[in-house]
């Protein structure tokens, strides 16, 4: 699986704008276009701890990435959707608490200690496999192309790009209240031919991000799914 978190940033990658068909990247669009009023707001443009969407990111890069080759979207599942396991995750570290007294009465008291610590130590681990499923699980386009890398449960990684060329359309879901209000959805890449598709679930700010790849590869008839 390419590390984005080591490889050489400071190698050369030209002047950065350049993409298929004499693409620009600009503020307001791709291919010098104001047609669209969709734009990515995500601040400052480096990746962080805990960022989602980062647009043209400075401090990423990845193995196997061309010479002249640019980053210009950064992607994660929204921060919002890890709140399930977070919860889940702070319930069981207070559950001890509440049901303590009924559960390790009939414990001799060294057990109880040793079964409260094995029983914390689950709970990091489960904290801890969430989390870099989440952190580790991206997607990114680049001026030549777009990488899915997919990771699951400490064994499991898949790593899966096409070029930019080969994407026929765009789209993108947002079915339900709670992603309407924080909005992210899911955004579907479609290929040509028989290649596989790209999925991105639970993707920050969707529209934009449809619309900033739809210039990318000359379409602005990207729609809502």
């Amino acid at each position: 699986m390419p590390d984005i978190f080591v490889a050489d940033t400071k190698k050369n990658m030209g002047d950065g704008n350049n993409t298929p068909d004499n693409t620009q990247l600009s503020g307001s669009g791709m291919n010098g276009k104001q047609g669209s009023s969709k734009t990515i707001s995500t601040g400052h443009n480096r990746v962080h701890l805990f960022s989602s969407l980062c647009k043209d990111p400075e401090d990423i890069s990845f193995q196997n990435q061309d010479e002249n080759e640019k980053v210009l979207l950064f992607i994660r599942k929204d921060f919002i959707t890890n709140s399930k396991w977070i919860v889940v995750g702070a319930f069981l570290i207070l559950a001890p608490l509440i049901f303590g007294s009924v559960h390790f009465i009939f414990l001799p008291e060294r057990f109880s200690i040793i079964f409260l610590l094995f029983y914390y130590l689950l709970v990091a681990a489960f904290w801890y496999v969430n989390f870099i499923t989440w952190y580790f699980n991206i997607s990114l386009v680049t001026n030549v192309r777009v990488v899915d890398i997919e990771f699951s449960g400490l064994v499991y990684k898949d790593v899966a790009s096409t070029k930019l060329s080969l994407v026929q359309d765009v789209s993108y879901s947002q079915i339900g209240v709670i992603r309407t209000f924080f909005d992210y959805g899911d955004i579907l890449v479609q290929t040509a031919g028989t290649l596989d598709n790209f999925d991105f679930e639970s993707a920050p700010q969707p529209e934009s991000v449809v619309h900033l790849i739809g210039d990318l590869i000359g379409k602005n008839n990207v729609q809502l799914s």
